[in-house]
């Protein structure tokens, strides 16, 4: 079972692929975002007649499963199973979803309001959409969405009515279920609950898988849910989890549905409406709680400009193929489905099915203009270097034909006439610039800037930080470039297995000429590293190898005959740096977090709350006295976390629970080491980066 490559997508006539985007804010759409029109929607897996949620709850409270629950709690004690019965429902009632057409139209007409006053446009690549379309019918289907914004839970649905399709039935979080009012809301538009964690209860564990059992059995308008479990804070891919999907997929390995096909769904977002949230969060600062409160007092932003949306239907999976010869069915034949379980090879059928869904996912995430120019931005303050408009439309040029090389998905398409590109790449960095003047900003001079920041944490409870401490300047200084690494982090998909090649290559060729296959083995020990950071697996690990080598050498960075075992810098510094540049921050980060592991964790175990804080207090020390090494993106809670549990898997640390609390324990002699290789890499990074003193100076700008 082999990962499977990217189908080749349908293209429009002129090989313009966002040609097949329809933009639903656009003029003529009127007929698909009419919320009064009639509404027959299509089904992806009809039935005789439609199960409805009253009919659903039946089928869970009748099953084997929780007919088994139900004698094992009571034990023969009528008084105790009728509580049992009733604790059962009041579950159910707390999950079910419910379906009601007036809310459905009545939330569509809101959204309608909110999208034409904050967004440009939303576009549904509607050639996919159709391809899907005609798939429908012999299998229940899975929709499987990127997260990167609250935005996906809705779009989903109202892209769905749109198209006159079945709102799928949609996992939402308990954060959703506690709002006043809005809770309800979206229960009656497809909404499920599930709680964060199940915990050892028995009881709601057995209530919940028999309930996703059903959905995907019976509930005839499919299922969606997000495989990275919660939304992405830092706009980078996250490691699947595979908890929903086995549930998911557990009737087809138990031989009770023929097959079923899954729909990766990318979302892109020109800018996200938790963009600020997103950076307090990745800082320390919690997040607030949802409430129906909160969301009336983020209406704010219906006085801002998010730009447009791409929402993408991927290549429809039927996971039955996916499995081939793997997918041994006969063994679940002999005894009840309730009674048995998922084995452990099957497990890793599902994980290697979600990593793939994840790959998919971001093949087709859509690079915007302002995604380019944080790449270029970066990569010249690397260099201490100032941007003008023209040199920022030739960098963005130069950015296109790199990401057109990968196979990317970009909002700007050359033309090939030099004076017409020109023109739209110029007309299009200005229409970025305009949404996201709060990071980046023209001068009178058309010199490129960081906006000044107008955060105010005066408010924050230092008491609830997740991390260190941060003063106040740090975090004001530090929000502006965290910003702008969010709109940097999408493009790692494509940038950070070259970016690692060619970062090895350099570290290697100090010895002089390299082995392709010590080459190899080098990049193999980064990629285990940073395999959370950067979501790489393990399957795909020659595929990307070999994918990234070809690039490099293409575009004149690596030098390699086709008849040598050996590969060499060609010495292009320029474009070297586009590419360390991206990587250079999640290098530095582990660097120091191996600095805090020895010099704080030597001789003692530690628990997590304790090693976030003292990474974030090192690495502010560190900023503060325009140390070596260091980044501001290095006080990232995600990156410091991931990098604990990078660690962790490849033995570095080790993990135990004492007295109920998880305690972890290094191992100097591999942190050393791991340190002395990662310090060898930051030596070869262009760290004339915008010190913590430029910050200042650009801030105040």
């Amino acid at each position: 079972m082999a990962p499977p490559s990217q189908p080749e997508s349908q293209p429009a006539s002129d090989g313009n692929y966002l040609n097949n985007f329809r933009n639903l804010l656009g003029p003529g759409t009127s007929d698909l975002t009419d919320m009064t029109k009639s509404y027959g929607p299509a089904f992806p897996y009809p039935k005789d007649s439609h199960v409805t949620p009253a009919e659903l709850k039946k089928l869970v409270m009748a099953s084997e499963r929780i007919q088994t629950i139900i004698e094992k709690e009571s034990q023969g004690d009528v008084t105790k199973r009728t509580e049992v019965v009733n604790s059962i429902k009041a579950i159910l009632d707390e999950i079910g979803l419910d379906e009601s057409l007036p809310i459905i139209r009545t939330l569509g007409t809101i959204l309608n309001f909110i999208f034409g006053r904050i967004l440009s446009g939303l576009h549904v690549n509607e050639t996919k959409l159709e391809h899907l379309k005609s798939k429908y019918g012999k299998q229940p289907v899975l929709y499987l969405p990127s997260h990167r914004s609250y935005g996906d839970f809705i779009l989903m649905s109202y892209v769905s009515f749109c198209y006159n399709i079945a709102i799928p039935g949609i996992a939402a979080g308990m954060d959703f279920h506690a709002m006043a009012f809005m809770g309800s809301v979206l229960r009656s538009t497809g909404a499920f609950y599930m709680r964060r964690t199940f915990g050892n209860d028995e009881v709601y564990w057995a209530v919940f898988k028999e309930y996703m059992r059903q959905l995907v059995r019976v509930f005839d308008n499919g299922v969606e849910f997000f495989i990275e479990g919660t939304r992405s804070r830092s706009n980078k891919a996250l490691v699947p989890k595979i908890g929903l999907l086995s549930m998911a997929l557990e009737p087809l390995f138990m031989g009770e549905i023929p097959d079923v096909l899954v729909v990766p769904v990318s979302v892109s977002y020109d800018r996200p409406l938790e963009e600020q949230l997103f950076v307090y969060e990745l800082i320390g600062i919690p997040k607030p709680k949802e409430s129906t409160k909160g969301l009336l007092k983020a209406m704010s932003i219906l006085k801002e400009n998010y730009g447009s949306i791409y929402f993408e239907f991927g290549e429809p999976i039927s996971v039955k193929d996916y499995f081939g010869q793997e997918l041994d069915r006969f063994q679940h034949a002999i005894n009840p489905s309730h009674i048995q379980t998922l084995t452990k090879s099957e497990l890793g059928m599902i994980q290697n099915l979600a990593f793939d869904v994840v790959h998919l996912q971001q093949q087709k995430i859509v690079l915007t203009t302002f995604h380019l120019i944080s790449i270029y931005y970066n990569y010249k303050k690397y260099l201490g270097q100032s941007i003008t408009l023209p040199e920022l439309v030739e960098g963005l040029s130069n950015l296109l034909d790199i990401f057109k090389d990968l196979g990317a998905i970009t909002t700007i398409q050359k033309t090939g006439n030099p004076e017409l590109d020109h023109h739209l790449i110029r007309t299009s960095v200005r229409e970025a610039l305009a949404v996201h003047r709060n990071i980046l900003q023209l001068t009178r001079n058309e010199v490129l800037t960081i906006a000044k920041s107008h955060h105010d944490f005066s408010q924050v409870d230092k008491r609830k930080l997740k991390g260190h401490n941060l003063s106040d300047v740090v975090m004001k200084l530090s929000v502006p470039i965290f910003t702008l690494q969010l709109y940097c982090n999408p493009c790692l998909h494509w940038l950070a297995q070259p970016a690692l090649v060619l970062l090895v290559v350099k570290h290697l060729s100090r010895s002089g000429l390299v082995r392709v296959s010590s080459l190899q083995r080098a990049v193999g020990d980064l990629r285990n590293l940073f395999a959370g950071e950067f979501v790489f697996h393990s399957r795909r690990e020659m595929q990307d190898f070999e994918q990234a080598f070809r690039h490099l050498v293409e575009f004149g960075l690596l030098e390699h005959a086709a008849n040598e075992s050996t590969v060499r810098c060609v010495g292009n510094e320029g474009n070297e740096n586009v590419y360390l540049s991206l990587v250079g921050p999640f290098i530095c980060c582990y660097l120091q977090v191996t600095n805090v592991l020895i010099n704080r964790f030597s001789t003692q175990s530690f628990k997590e709350k304790d090693y976030l804080t003292r990474v974030q207090e090192f690495v502010e020390q560190l900023l503060l006295q325009q140390g070596r090494n260091v980044h501001p993106y290095c006080l990232s809670l995600d990156s410091i976390n991931l990098a604990l549990h990078s660690l962790v898997s490849l033995g570095a640390i080790s993990k135990s629970k004492v007295n109920g609390s998880t305690i972890f324990t290094a191992d100097l002699i591999r942190i050393r080491s791991l340190n002395d290789t990662l310090r060898s890499y930051c030596d070869l990074l262009p760290f004339e980066y915008l010190t913590f003193q430029g910050a200042v100076t650009e801030a105040k700008l």
